[in-house]
């Protein structure tokens, strides 16, 4: 079977065309296997081609421990590209995900490797939970982008709170029965954000997050007022920009901009 391997913003994915459902798709032990960084290809996830009844393409994506996500911001981006390597000259589509149908645009002409995606409005929005974990008392903001995500703003992130906190939030009962991923930030400009990310699916960090920068944009922008659009530092140093139209307590028109880059293509 072919495969591609692209990187959006430090996520990395295995790319695959399943137009003719020929992939094991609900065999989670496998696609852990292949997202096993010594002993399969190495991955945060595996995306599939389907054909899709409503939009241009349809994308499954599951998570390295051959979970199914609902969605995923850079991923989607990932899938733009690997449509176009396909042989599909578009610079525009909708991509049919679990949850809803997402446009996707092609950047700057500039930067061929920057995509624009249309995310869903955030849903499910609490601000200031007092969370209590390890004797410690927090402030958690909640949202969902696509996928729910747990942020917590701090002065300093560069150390062992997400390793060690991020697996208590993200399985504490606040947000059973599915979970969270979990963001610490820092606010670093009048515009800046920088974050980490603890993963649902991958339980690790990973190098970035498109719905969880979009979260963390969002939550930055009601809270600290900070100016739009957002840039995103990730902690693979690369940044994404989150844009949105904010009326009061309303946010809607949600962009992100980032890069997606081939890294290579195989077959196993």
């Amino acid at each position: 079977m072919l495969f591609s391997k692209y990187v959006g913003s430090g996520n990395d994915f295995i790319l695959i065309d399943n137009r003719k459902l020929s992939f094991p798709a609900h065999d989670c032990s496998f696609i852990s296997k292949l997202c096993h960084r010594q002993f399969g290809i190495g991955a945060d996830g595996v995306i599939l081609l389907e054909n899709s009844e409503k939009a241009d393409f349809k994308m499954l994506i599951f998570n390295a421990d051959g979970s199914e996500a609902e969605m995923c911001g850079n991923g989607i981006r990932c899938f733009f590209k690997y449509i176009q390597e396909k042989g599909f000259n578009l610079t525009t589509c909708l991509i049919e995900t679990k949850e809803a149908i997402i446009r996707l645009a092609q950047g700057d002409p500039r930067k061929p490797n920057e995509i624009s995606v249309e995310m869903q409005d955030p849903i499910d929005i609490k601000w200031d939970i007092d969370l209590t974990v390890d004797s410690k008392n927090l402030k958690v903001h909640y949202l969902n982008t696509g996928v729910p995500h747990a942020i917590i703003f701090k002065e300093q992130i560069e150390d062992n709170d997400l390793k060690i906190l991020g697996p208590k939030i993200r399985n504490h009962q606040q947000f059973l029965p599915k979970g969270t991923n979990v963001n610490f930030a820092t606010i670093t400009g009048t515009n800046e954000v920088t974050i980490r990310t603890y993963e649902r699916g991958v339980e690790n960090e990973t190098l970035g997050c498109g719905t969880g920068a979009t979260a963390v944009a969002i939550a930055a922008a009601h809270l600290y007022d900070i100016q739009l659009p957002v840039s995103i530092k990730t902690q693979s140093g690369e940044k994404l920009e989150i844009n949105f139209t904010k009326n009061q307590s309303i946010i809607k028109d949600v962009t992100m901009k980032g890069p997606a880059v081939f890294v290579y293509s195989g077959e196993f």
